[in-house]
């Protein structure tokens, strides 16, 4: 034992025979030889001078002193666990995060994050690049080291780690003036090149075929066109804001959504990526799909 005292490798050891009740069940949680397990528990009680478990026929059971040690022990690793963390708290986070998005998960997800980043990492700067209007250009603005975050539609490309925030139910928009049945046989207004065909593919599995007649970049763009009485959309919640006076919102007659998620590339994230990941999952549930560090 390093400098005569116990090691906390020797405390996880002797914690595991107590927790187990015998030196052969430790043995097979730590991965360890019976044998290794004797030795370094005997030699703790030699540098503590004191039996500390009981050993006969029936298993190891601590003794008066074991248990004092078992409990101190216990606050030794749990205080080393710590450790790291409050190394690195001690170490304000500086630095520059990029992320790339879709303008209108810019405008409705990141002005908390930013402020947040601002109140809690000033040393931080996180610069937001929204001008890109389809997945594949947030997914390339990531993979060629343009953004360290992409906010975005998933699924994503093969080599980027997406972790999903949350869902986004879709809308459709009508004419004001329109009415009566028949809304799946009039001109259809697409959001995104012909590549983005969720909403296409999702309306056909339920039977309906539409009939695009424009293919638009920006839900703007689109909602001027429905309120002209040009043709009918299926949009985003949260890319609507309000609505021109000649647009109406009706409920779609089966439940579509988006999966909205961040995506980086794989590999090691700077501290600062990881506070604004961090934030952008907060309240998602989404903390086991965290990347590991």
């Amino acid at each position: 034992m390093a400098d005569g005292g116990p090691t906390l490798a020797h405390l996880r050891v002797f914690l595991a025979v107590v927790r187990t009740g015998s030196f052969s069940a430790a043995a097979v949680e730590l991965d360890l030889t019976q044998s290794g397990v004797s030795h370094s528990v005997k030699g703790l009680e030699q540098v503590l001078g004191v039996a500390l478990l009981h050993r006969g026929a029936g298993g190891a059971r601590p003794t008066p002193g074991g248990l004092r040690v078992a409990e101190l022990a216990r606050q030794m690793l749990e205080l080393a666990r710590q450790l790291p963390a409050a190394a690195r708290a001690e170490v304000p986070l500086s630095g520059l995060v990029r992320i790339a998005s879709f303008p209108s998960l810019a405008g409705q997800l990141l002005p908390g994050v930013v402020a947040r980043m601002r109140e809690l990492h000033p040393g931080v700067e996180v610069q937001v690049q929204d001008a890109h209007l389809e997945r594949d250009a947030v997914d390339a603005a990531v993979l060629s080291l343009q953004a360290d975050i992409g906010l975005t539609q998933l699924p994503a490309h093969p080599r980027l780690l997406p972790t999903p925030i949350g869902e986004d139910p879709y809308d459709l928009l009508l004419p004001r003036a329109w009415e009566g049945p028949g809304v799946w046989e009039r001109p259809y207004i697409h959001l995104g090149s012909a590549r983005e065909d969720f909403v296409p593919r999702a309306l056909g599995r339920a039977g309906v075929q539409l009939r695009p007649t424009l293919s638009l970049t920006t839900e703007g763009a689109i909602l001027a066109m429905v309120a002209r009485g040009l043709g009918f959309s299926v949009l985003p919640r949260l890319a609507l804001g309000d609505l021109p006076q000649g647009v109406r919102r009706a409920p779609l007659p089966f439940p579509l959504a988006r999966t909205l998620g961040t995506v980086h590339r794989p590999g090691t994230l700077t501290p600062a990526t990881r506070a604004v990941l961090g934030l952008l999952w907060e309240g998602t549930g989404t903390g086991p799909g965290r990347p590991a560090t």
